[in-house]
């Protein structure tokens, strides 16, 4: 029987760990990336010889390497999401609103109470006197609220739900260990790609309006472990491991 030719198709699932003092944490999955690359670049510095008349390249010195990855995301996690923007995810706990002070209001104008998932909202106006449902057009699940008539002195309480916020922006230059399960399914060998140390871009797009499935983009450039530059068995960037499974 014919061997089957050196062919090689892909699948796997992404995993990251955030690097605390040096060391890995815990592993969170991805979720859905149907497109994952890894690029190595090099920046060289060419030699042409003057001895022949040909001035011909005899030489490369390759004088600095790097390693990047890429790829798209179409699950959206607290987890991945905070990697995506930068930022860093709160779970902002149910809460009672104090009584805040609005000032003076205009008819017809927006205004934004600056918590989300609101119920029991009340409002007063001057001497503390209650303001009726009927002068007011509150949006209680987004917190924005449109008074009927011009008022002053507005003050209003209420109670806010459980929400998860994820900030933008804040946590750049957090490193993790990459490490991807793949599967070669067209050999059936097994595919663990590790990468000591990644640092993803903050440079991103996050659509806020689809006609699809949304996805995103990561990218991210590895770090050197020095540490390993002696060790004939693993490499400064990581490595690629494939192996069979006994059926």
């Amino acid at each position: 029987m014919a061997n089957k030719p050196d062919l090689i198709s892909l699948q796997g699932e992404l995993f990251l760990a955030k690097m605390i003092n040096g060391q890995p944490s815990a592993l969170l999955p991805i979720g859905n990336t149907p497109e994952l690359q890894l690029q190595i670049t090099s920046e060289t510095t060419d030699h042409y010889e003057s001895k022949t008349g040909l001035r011909a390249k005899d030489a490369v010195l390759r004088k600095q390497t790097g390693v990047s990855i890429s790829g798209t995301l179409e699950e959206v996690t607290k987890e991945n999401l905070a990697m995506v923007l930068s930022g860093k995810t709160l779970e902002i706990p149910e809460s009672t609103v104090p009584e805040t002070t609005i000032g003076a209001v205009k008819a017809g104008e927006m205004i934004d109470l600056g918590i989300r998932n609101l119920s029991d909202v009340a409002f007063k106006g001057p001497a503390d006197a209650a303001i009726t449902k009927d002068k007011y057009i509150l949006d209680a699940v987004f917190g924005t609220v449109i008074f009927n008539e011009a008022l002053t002195d507005v003050k209003w309480t209420g109670k806010s739900g459980a929400i998860t916020r994820t900030t933008i922006a804040t946590n750049l230059g957090e490193e993790y260990r990459f490490f991807f399960k793949g599967v070669d399914t067209y050999q059936g060998d097994k595919i663990a790609v590790t990468l000591w140390r990644v640092e993803l871009s903050p440079d991103t797009e996050f659509d806020l309006i689809h006609e699809d499935f949304a996805s995103y983009s990561i990218e991210g450039e590895c770090l050197a472990d020095i540490e390993k530059a002696h060790d004939s068995e693993l490499s400064i960037f990581g490595h690629i491991e494939r192996f069979s499974i006994a059926a």
